[in-house]
């Protein structure tokens, strides 16, 4: 394809504009190109895709792994050890390791024994999650009035949860 502005050499530049929603293509060599003088053909490619990753864009700091701020455990550490260092990596780390517990255990709540006294407050908690999740099925198959009396039946256990 020859060069649509001189008409001489072929094309190795191909330009598009859209302006005021109206695209408009050209195809030029690179000497009409460079007399458009609107963009520099002489790019040092390696060096303009490694500014890409240049942390001095982002303040000259490299990121620091995050880190429990209790026992500064990382996730990397984490991942070595099989282990946390505290309580509160449970806390910190929650997002990474939630589809972790959901794999080994099925769920990422604990679902052990728990005391006599407790037992009836943790039965309706747990009967309201089951509603929920319950409701954005029904909710997701556009069944409303079927959403209507699950939303009624959680409402109901959490006064009783509450009372």
């Amino acid at each position: 394809m020859l060069c649509e502005k001189c008409q001489k050499q072929a094309a190795s530049v191909h330009v598009t504009k859209i302006i005021n929603g109206q695209k408009t293509e050209m195809h030029l060599c690179q000497n009409c190109a460079q007399s458009l003088g609107e963009f520099d053909l002489n790019i040092d490619l390696p060096n303009f895709f490694a500014s890409f990753f240049d942390h001095s864009h982002f303040g000259g700091q490299i990121a620091q792994p995050k880190a429990c701020p209790a026992c500064k455990l990382t996730l990397e550490d984490f991942r070595q050890l099989n282990q946390f260092g505290c309580s509160e990596c449970y806390h910190t780390f929650r997002k990474e390791i939630e589809p972790l517990l959901r794999r080994l255990h099925g769920s990422s709540s604990h679902e052990g024994k728990i005391p006599a006294h407790a037992y009836a407050s943790l039965s309706i908690e747990r009967q309201i999650k089951m509603l929920r999740e319950k409701l954005q099925q029904v909710i997701s198959i556009e069944n409303y009035e079927e959403a209507a009396r699950i939303r009624d039946q959680i409402r109901a256990l959490e006064r009783q949860a509450q009372g």
